[in-house]
């Protein structure tokens, strides 16, 4: 007698499997066309140039996701056009992350430069399209049987070959892409980051926090398909479970870029423009680097009128308040706290404040907390709770009631 083990995917019907495979494969186009939709609503009360950028990557996803769609739902009918725009799609998605990140944090994104990225993606989506065009029945035929879903570079000759090497080409492409945008993509968050940390005191509604992991996050599941797709992509085919586990991936990661990108409302060009340096903003004099004495100095003028008149208390303080109350520049204030302290400015004033939240609640254990995040110039009580964190090592209800356990017990001795 011989046994059998049916799999549920042997077990189902096949029509349950192809709905199955519907439903799968369509989600990360309905979740695309749903965000592009609600990007372009927003965009038609508000205007924003990063958000602009996210939709025209979420449309471009779309139809990334509509050429994968056709492939594994095999609708070869329409692969002209699916495939057409899946040849541009693919090396554009990547591109476009970059695009969008430098609309969002630099203050003139080099639109130029933006095309010059996008110049490949439309080279092999063009030049595909023209061979679908021109291309013989029998020709199509042979690319379908041989290459489209066997990865059979045998037997094809003429326009068959071409689409060969076009989907070959943009493959190179994207494998240069992925480190390229990694590292541009971080590099360019991190110094708008630190220009605003070097600008305001309070960053917590300025700083751009959750696009790097999302970033990171998006790359990594895509570069994972592209080595699956480099290798095999028809292998997905096989089981319906490994095809679902990339769709749902990129579908949640898709949302919650298209989520950040919606409810942010951090409009970073007015904050570029505000911090970045300007000449009609400093002396007229000729601006000399510091001496490593000199900034020393700076820095210990800066303690003194800290501790003095308790600026750091300001909520909206800035570095420009704090140059124009010594008669400086900015650039003078930024050099002696980076250097001569040894940290950012926000960081140098939120310790400040913590080292004063310390005060308040060993004056009084009983104080509310949201009253001591108040009156040490914190905006928040996040972004009290955060620096407190940061800087004492515990949360401050943690330091509160040790705090009072500790006077209790020096009490009763």
């Amino acid at each position: 007698t011989e046994i059998y083990t049916l799999s549920l995917h042997d077990a189902l019907p096949i029509w349950s499997l192809d709905m199955l495979s519907t439903i799968i494969t369509s989600t990360p186009i309905y979740v695309c066309s749903i965000l592009s939709i609600l990007l372009g609503l927003s965009l038609s009360v508000k205007w924003d140039r990063a958000r602009f950028r996210l939709l025209l990557f979420m449309i471009t996803a779309t139809m990334f996701y509509i050429g994968h769609f056709a492939f594994y739902n095999r609708t070869e009918s329409v692969v002209p056009i699916t495939d057409t725009l899946y040849c541009f799609s693919y090396p554009a998605i990547f591109p476009l992350i970059l695009i969008y990140i430098e609309a969002l944090v630099l203050k003139e994104p080099n639109y130029k430069r933006g095309l010059l990225y996008l110049l490949p993606a439309f080279a092999c989506g063009i030049s595909a399209g023209l061979i679908y065009a021109t291309m013989s029945n029998e020709e199509y035929a042979d690319f379908i049987g041989y290459h489209y879903y066997f990865q059979n570079y045998n037997n094809l000759t003429g326009s068959a070959w071409w689409l060969v090497f076009i989907h070959r080409a943009f493959r190179i492409i994207i494998a240069v892409e992925i480190p390229l945008v990694l590292y541009f993509g971080w590099k360019y968050i991190n110094e708008y980051n630190r220009m605003v940390e070097n600008y305001y005191s309070n960053t917590e509604d300025k700083v751009v926090t959750f696009i790097k992991p999302l970033m990171i996050a998006f790359v990594a599941t895509l570069t994972a398909s592209f080595i699956s797709n480099f290798l095999n992509r028809n292998y997905f085919t096989e089981s319906i479970w490994l095809l679902a586990i990339p769709a749902l991936l990129f579908s949640s990661i898709i949302l919650l870029f298209g989520f950040v990108g919606l409810t942010q409302n951090i409009y970073t060009r007015e904050i570029v423009e505000e911090s970045a340096m300007t000449e009609e903003e400093e002396p007229e004099q000729e601006i000399i680097p510091l001496t490593p004495e000199k900034e020393h100095i700076m820095a210990a003028e800066i303690r003194k009128l800290m501790d003095e008149k308790h600026l750091f208390l300001q909520p909206n303080l800035k570095i420009n308040d704090l140059a124009n109350m010594l008669n400086t520049n900015r650039n003078y204030i930024y050099n002696a706290i980076n250097r001569g302290i040894g940290l950012s400015f926000a960081e140098y004033i939120n310790k400040k404040r913590i080292e004063y939240a310390v005060q308040l609640i060993d004056q009084d254990r009983e104080i509310l907390l949201t009253d001591v995040a108040h009156q040490s110039g914190f905006s928040s009580p996040s972004a009290f709770y955060r620096n407190f964190k940061l800087y004492m090592d515990c949360t401050p209800s943690d330091y509160q009631k040790r705090g009072a356990s500790i006077a209790a017990s020096t009490l009763s001795k």
